[in-house]
């Protein structure tokens, strides 16, 4: 399996819009290089974005996110169930990469690879701007952080930026889980 998002520090910005009826996210390398395009593939009207910011009955619809290359190629499929505790990740062709499941409440999520073993867990501070990730011997490989996105974009509109820097030894497929833990959190917490 090819490393998706090798760079040391990736970069997940999810662009401006007062109100948003399709979730979209660019990953971004280290040196400013775009690796990776994230977008949902079905539009919600905004009358569905109204609805879904009050706090009446869960969603009943999965959400399906397409990842595509810097050329534009489908690379992975991520399926948010409508419980909002699981998410697969998955190849375009169907092949189960991993899953990420939140455990308990939305600060710890454990991610899996294709066989169902334990390849890392995350677990967010209480102000939920900041998540530490440890292998299965429990060292620390990467950490996730919500970053300031500047005045307009964090007043006006629910878009986030966040950074990902991975601080050691992150082997295929957690390192694309770890990637793709930041859009489920963003998801889960912030949209």
């Amino acid at each position: 399996m090819d490393v998706l998002f090798d760079s040391p520090v990736v970069r997940v910005r999810q662009p401006g819009k007062i109100l948003p009826t399709q979730a979209k996210y660019e990953i971004f390398g280290d040196k400013r290089n775009r690796l990776a395009s994230v977008a949902e593939t079905d539009r919600r009207t905004r009358l569905q974005m109204l609805k879904a910011a009050l706090p009446t009955a869960p969603p009943t619809d999965a959400r399906i996110l397409t990842v595509t290359d810097a050329d534009d190629q489908p690379i992975l499929v991520l399926t948010r169930h409508p419980d909002g505790r699981l998410a697969e990740v998955h190849r375009p062709e169907g092949e189960l990469v991993g899953r990420i499941l939140a455990t308990g409440t939305t600060r710890h999520y454990s991610l899996t690879d294709e066989q169902d073993q334990v390849v890392g867990t995350v677990v967010g501070e209480l102000s939920l701007k900041h998540f530490h990730v440890t292998g299965p011997s429990k060292a620390r490989i990467a950490q996730v952080s919500k970053t300031w996105a500047g005045p307009v974009k964090e007043w006006l509109t629910p878009a986030d930026n966040y950074k990902v820097a991975f601080s050691g030894s992150a082997p295929e497929p957690v390192r694309t889980l770890i990637v793709m833990t930041t859009i489920v959190l963003d998801l889960a917490l912030y949209e």
